[in-house]
């Protein structure tokens, strides 16, 4: 693995190359631009938030959807390109060799500026219509945004290992992403975000980790019993490290943080181990 981090290193260029080119053929010719990187995720929250502000009534919802919905469309976007990028690179591949990672990587990437511009844009822009203020917990973002290009990359260099044995991976892929979406605290908190734990007030029914029975009243859209379910997804740690210092205004919890780095490292030493296993062989499956 050192090795094939020291290769991409040195074909560092040519990523840099890649996302450069990419980006610019995105926008080439359009009269807007960069804006239209903008209007998915301003128009999901716009909707999003119409919708299910009528269902859950949570203050500043706007801003809740927000912190959560760039981060996704970064994640489900590049695993998506990254499944295809080694297909799509087959001629290239065909004519000079390059470090086959150097396509996923330079897919995470190209997303990766759109995720920070768009998120810092959308913040300073709508932030302070949605009640986003700025707290010395957004210091944690830098940690955030290493831990999400970490884990996606880990997943897309699966997902491009994947899609050359299997074409339909791609759209096998695709629809695991659309459930997933529902399937993390995206559109829907965990825990109630209109009153604060009572820890005077006793629960109807013993929780998990609270044997007396004298916990917080469980209120919240889904119920305590089936939260740690859905705190099962990798993804609930990574979302949190954006939605607590955004939403929350506060730092990520001890346990979110440490679930967070380790779910992303364990997914970056995963997918590359993977890709370096079957990396010689996708020349002869294209």
């Amino acid at each position: 693995m050192t090795a094939q981090v020291r290769e991409l290193w040195r074909f560092r260029e040519v990523v840099k190359n890649f996302v450069a080119q990419d980006l610019k053929v995105k926008y080439r010719r359009s009269a807007l631009g960069f804006l239209w990187s903008l209007m998915n995720p301003l128009l999901q929250m716009i909707v999003l938030s119409t919708v299910f502000s009528l269902m859950f009534k949570i203050p500043n919802f706007t801003l809740y959807i927000l912190s959560g919905i760039v981060c996704w469309t970064f994640f489900s976007t590049s695993v998506d390109g990254c499944a295809v990028s080694i297909i799509g690179a087959e001629g290239m591949l065909k004519r000079q060799y390059f470090p086959k990672l150097v396509f996923p990587l330079a897919k995470v990437v190209e997303n990766l500026v759109t995720f920070v511009l768009s998120l810092t844009t959308l913040l300073l822009v709508v932030g302070p219509f949605c009640g986003f203020k700025l707290t010395s917990a957004l210091g944690v973002l830098p940690l955030s945004f290493a831990c999400m290009v970490c884990f996606t990359l880990g997943v897309g260099a699966i997902a491009a290992v994947a899609t050359v044995h299997f074409r339909d991976m791609q759209h096998l892929i695709t629809v695991f992403l659309g459930a997933m979406f529902y399937l993390t605290p995206i559109i829907y908190p965990l825990d109630d975000k209109t009153h604060p734990p009572d820890p005077s007030q006793p629960v109807a029914a013993a929780v998990e980790g609270d044997p007396t029975g004298r916990a917080a009243i469980a209120r919240g859209p889904i119920p305590a019993e089936y939260r740690k379910y859905f705190k099962i997804n990798p993804l609930f740690s990574l979302l949190a490290m954006f939605q607590r210092p955004i939403y929350d205004a506060m730092l990520p919890t001890r346990s979110e943080v440490t679930t967070a780095v380790g779910v992303s490292l364990a997914s970056l030493g995963i997918g590359l181990l993977v890709f370096r296993r079957f990396e010689n062989g996708l020349i002869f499956r294209l």
